[in-house]
């Protein structure tokens, strides 16, 4: 087995943002943290991330994301997959929600050492959606491959996923509500 500390050289990039390295078992250090840092405060998606797994169609899928503030993420669950959520730098509002877009919940997370919460599973079929407070956020999202769309559902009560200011505003409006 190949093993390697990656730096951006040895990154491809597959999509905007979406990032693999054809090392088979990369290590990573602040090097990639730093680079998807700059890509999330740059790119018209303000988000970037590092797929550690070797492609979409891998049974297990670990990704290192970065999301700025401006990040709307959409709510939506995934039909048949948990993930997991680890928080290593930032501060975010991770929100749920019923089927009918009624908030259940509003938990603010952070990173270990923070005081606040930092890690989760989110079951199957929850709907939920990120409110990211700090200008950035770099965490862990871990889940079950292959990645499909048709596992995804975004939730019809909410702005879609590409109408940024309709989708931070209706985000904020429920945080507001919820602080």
């Amino acid at each position: 087995m190949s093993a390697k500390v990656i730096n951006a050289n040895n990154l491809e990039e597959v999509a905007q943002g979406v990032y693999y390295s054809p090392i088979e078992m990369p290590l990573v250090g602040t090097e990639i943290i730093t680079f998807l840092k700059q890509v999330a405060r740059t790119c018209p998606l303000r988000r970037a991330r590092f797929c550690a797994h070797p492609s979409p169609q891998a049974e297990q899928h670990d990704m290192l994301i970065v999301s700025h503030s401006d990040t709307y993420v959409a709510p939506h669950r995934h039909l048949s997959k948990s993930e997991t959520f680890l928080i290593l730098e930032g501060i975010a509002d991770v929100l749920l929600f019923d089927e009918l877009g009624e908030v259940e919940s509003v938990t603010r997370m952070g990173p270990q050492g923070s005081g606040l919460p930092f890690f989760y599973r989110m079951p199957p079929r929850q709907f939920h959606s990120l409110h990211i407070q700090s200008e950035l956020l770099v965490f862990l999202e871990s889940t079950k491959g292959p990645f499909t769309l048709d596992d995804r559902e975004h939730a019809t009560w909410a702005p879609e996923y590409n109408e940024f200011q309709a989708g931070k505003a209706f985000i904020a409006s429920i945080v507001q509500r919820w602080s």
